[in-house]
């Protein structure tokens, strides 16, 4: 048998209680289709070994012969997948298509992935033995797609692009685990969706379980602080470097102190608290953070952590810091051994209005009408500055006549008097050509800015006309790329679970895709009695490697999983060829 050791995931995925919850999930929304719609699916005949088979068989296929794609079924031609889903063939693509376009039509990509994040909460964090594990990691994974139609598109950091994609949501508990996770059109931003998804997860528990959440620079708004705070629930992120130019930007509350890698042991940077304005109305707390391996770069961390429930801002600090071990390794993880970023379902589209052209126009109309505003504005100036030089010629009309005007008084001081009104008018025709001057020059200015904004206004009224606010673009059906990965990550979850449980502390941090290429990728032997199914791996030809293979084969016996169909499943090693 082509890669035996998948059994050891079989193993995970039962005691994960993947397997029931998504038939039970099926069994549920089949009840209810039954009731809503006579529209016949072969999906509602289907006994619970028949959906177990069929849904880990989309779960499993892509560990055999690398099969990503449902029309890959076609050309295998091994026995490995279907003995691993007690099948007594391996479905093609065409069964597994039409099964998965009914599951499509029963809407239950929602409620698995309820389902499937109790699952991984129950068997990880509910009894408390992971640290911090009130802490959870938001963030989005993109998805590229390829359509030739009008489509949504947005930023995929992998890539420094934009590109029509898909963008999933996750939420990652502290201890590096994918607890849930809902896809988004590629022009949703995470700080949309931070609040919505962590209210989600919490829906999904029955239990308000998350107080601090962490994301990357992309989570953070006002907003998001804003609603998380009316729930109380602290968020820590990263501040564009945009934000700030440097320490004197910060109130500080202590001295740097350092900080050490939890695994090595070794310091890594320094931190210290401080106090940032955010926005005018909003002072947050900071931490300034120097990495040592780049000392003359600060970042800073936000959070609404209180001094009073967590004084060390080490400690909220090492919250961002592992993040990048909790669900950036994961979301790798993830592409590598079970190909997340493979799409299902593209074909299914659906016309909507075109957010983008809806964005320019709501953008424009508020531009033209902010033109208009400045416009008005500028010609309400330029009348008060024409009526103000029209009455300063008048007044200084007045006031030559008066000083031109002969003197009625004669004598000695005549001719001084006559000089000391040249003077006066002089002096008067001076002050009135500079005021003249500079009140011109303004309404010049005026004129110019008047014309500016007029063709500005014709500008964006042409810009505004040349948009169709009936324009469409297409939206891709989520609901079955949302099925397929909610069966990816139990998978992949699967994995660590085994890791867990089934190896030594060797391989705790080992990733899923090392460990499939040690040990669940190891060819063997499949024999099937009446009570069990014995699973024997060939020998490995690293010593070190087969005793750790027989370790974990006793470990996963003792256990005594059993299949649906009630038999044991058992492992071992052979010693020798």
């Amino acid at each position: 048998m082509n890669n035996a050791g998948t059994w050891f995931l079989k193993g995970a995925w039962i005691e994960l209680g993947i397997e029931q919850a998504v038939v039970n999930v099926i069994e549920t929304a089949c009840r209810r289709y039954s009731t809503e719609s006579a529209l016949p699916l072969r999906v509602l005949t289907h006994t619970r070994e028949v959906l177990v088979r069929k849904n880990e068989t989309l779960a499993f296929m892509p560990l055999f012969e690398d099969m990503t794609r449902l029309t890959h079924l076609d050309t295998y031609n091994d026995d490995g997948l279907s003995w691993l889903t007690e099948a007594s063939q391996v479905y093609r693509s065409d069964t597994l298509t039409l099964y998965l376009s009914e599951l499509t039509r029963l809407k239950i990509a929602t409620p698995l992935g309820q389902a499937l994040a109790r699952c991984y909460w129950r068997a990880w964090y509910q009894a408390g033995t992971i640290a911090d594990s009130h802490v959870f990691y938001v963030d989005m994974h993109d998805k590229v797609i390829w359509t030739n139609k009008p489509s949504p598109v947005g930023f995929v950091s992998a890539l420094h692009e934009v590109r029509a994609c898909l963008k999933q949501a996750f939420v990652h508990g502290r201890g590096g685990h994918a607890l849930f996770g809902q896809t988004y059109a590629a022009d949703v931003h995470l700080s949309e969706v931070v609040v919505e998804i962590a209210h989600a997860l919490e829906q999904a528990l029955g239990a308000t379980v998350i107080q601090v959440i962490v994301t990357d620079r992309e989570g953070l708004s006002a907003d998001v602080l804003e609603q998380l705070a009316a729930q109380n629930v602290a968020f820590a992120a990263l501040l564009k470097t945009s934000q700030y130019s440097g320490e004197t930007d910060f109130v500080r509350r202590g001295r740097f102190r350092r900080v050490k890698d939890p695994r090595t042991g070794e310091v890594t940077h320094r931190v210290a608290d401080a106090d940032f304005q955010l926005t005018p109305d909003l002072t947050v707390r900071a931490a300034m953070i120097y990495d040592l391996a780049r000392p003359e770069v600060l970042m800073v961390l936000i959070t609404t952590v209180r001094r009073e429930g967590e004084p060390d801002i080490r400690r909220v600090v090492g919250w961002y810091l592992g993040r990048w071990n909790a669900q950036e390794n994961s979301f790798r993880d993830q592409i590598a051994f079970v190909h997340l970023n493979v799409n299902f379902g593209l074909r299914a589209k659906h016309a909507v209005p075109d957010r983008r052209v809806a964005r320019q126009m709501a953008e424009l109309t508020t531009h033209l009408a902010a033109v208009i505003r400045k416009l008005d504005s500028k010609l309400v100036q330029l009348a008060d500055l024409e009526h103000q030089v029209q009455n300063q010629i008048a007044r200084h009309d007045q006031q030559i006549v008066n000083l031109l005007r002969p003197s009625k008084r004669q004598g000695p001081q005549a001719t001084i008097r006559a000089a000391k009104r040249a003077q006066r008018l002089h002096e008067s025709r001076q002050r009135y050509h500079q005021r003249l001057s500079k009140q011109l020059a303004r309404q010049a200015k005026l004129e110019r800015e008047i014309e500016a904004h007029r063709q500005e206004q014709t500008h964006a009224a042409d810009a505004l006309t040349q948009l169709d606010p009936q324009a469409r673009f297409f939206e891709v059906e989520t609901e079955k790329d949302q099925l397929m990965a909610h069966l990816r990550i139990g998978l992949h979850n699967s994995a660590l679970w085994a890791r867990d449980h089934y190896f030594s502390s060797t391989y705790h941090h080992t990733t899923p895709l090392t460990l499939w290429r040690t040990f669940f990728k190891q060819d063997g032997f499949y024999c099937e009695t009446t009570d069990r199914i014995v699973i024997t791996l060939k020998p490995f030809t690293d010593q070190r490697v087969q005793q750790e293979a027989i370790t974990a084969c006793q470990l996963f016996n003792d256990r005594r999983i059993a299949t649906l169909s009630g038999k044991i499943i058992a492992i071992r090693v052979s010693e020798s060829i």
